[in-house]
């Protein structure tokens, strides 16, 4: 079969790796971790809303919705993954009449995911409605870009890896312009936050780049060779990304705009954060 016959049929090295015990467990391990962690925080950003202030409410609440549908998705994966494998002598071997492994789902899930998490940055820096709505377009444009050229690339990691490079150097050009945009948003975050929280929008712009740097690793991964070790540790960096850049990325935001509510005079934020020096000076400023 010709390579690219190869690429277009299998699509993803999974497909073409016979697993050890131990190698298709870990995977296994590392989708339901992934897809459990997400749905376990709904919870906590739909509860953690209530103590803001209005204004801030949405950027816990869309974590939450970003929480269900990584959640949803990496499920989705996981019970691929197990449709995808046999059982033969004790090795697990990539099924040839039952459904095959794909990482799409993945892509498909950043497609709706990413314009959230990057509309969570203007409302919680608090910018005006008109320049919040600019900053979430220039930044949703550049990221869907980029995940559909990923997503046109991948197909090519079985083989084709001229394809692979190809749209994955297209897919980075877009990524730049994304971090260009984010950057932006970032600075007027850092001008609009009060001077005790400054350092929350300028340390997020370093774990931005240290989360979503994880990604393109993982993306030409496969070029290290159709191995048992690089399928696993692909699905740990993807796992790993997706946690930090959603979920931790999630609480972040969410703690920045409780400090935040709590300096606006916001009473339950204030109260939420009582034994804190933030939350003492707004209890100081209200009277209490």
């Amino acid at each position: 079969m010709q390579t690219g016959a190869i690429a277009d049929t299998f699509g993803n090295i999974e497909n073409l790796v016979t697993l050890t015990s131990g190698q298709y467990t870990m995977g296994s391990l590392i989708l339901m971790v992934s897809y459990g962690a997400h749905f376990a925080f709904i919870i906590y950003f739909l509860t953690s809303s209530l103590q803001l202030a209005p204004r801030y409410r949405i950027v816990p609440v869309l974590s939450a919705v970003v929480m269900a549908s990584a959640g949803l998705s990496l499920l989705r994966e996981f019970t691929t993954w197990q449709a995808a494998y046999t059982l033969i002598g004790g090795q697990y071997v990539p099924a040839t009449d039952g459904e095959s492994f794909t990482n799409a789902y993945r892509y498909g899930n950043w497609t709706i995911t990413v314009p959230l998490l990057l509309s969570q940055l203007p409302i919680a820096f608090g910018l005006a409605r008109s320049v919040t709505h600019k900053k979430i377009i220039r930044m949703s444009i550049p990221a869907l870009l980029m995940i559909w050229t990923g997503l046109m690339g991948q197909f090519g990691e079985t083989g084709d890896f001229a394809r692979l490079n190809l749209w994955g150097v297209i897919s980075t050009v877009f990524f730049v312009w994304l971090i260009v945009e984010v950057r932006g948003v970032i600075t007027a975050g850092i001008a609009n936050s009060p001077v005790e929280i400054k350092a929350w929008p300028a340390n997020l712009w370093w774990y931005f780049l240290a989360t979503w740097g994880l990604y393109p690793i993982a993306y030409a991964l496969p070029q290290l060779g159709a191995s048992g070790d690089v399928v696993v540790v692909r699905q740990l960096l993807f796992s790993i990304a997706d946690i930090s850049s959603k979920l931790l990325y999630g609480i972040i935001l969410s703690r920045y705009v409780l400090r935040r509510s709590a300096l606006e005079g916001y009473v339950p934020a204030a109260e939420a954060l009582e034994t804190t020096a933030i939350g003492a000076k707004a209890a100081s400023a209200r009277g209490d």
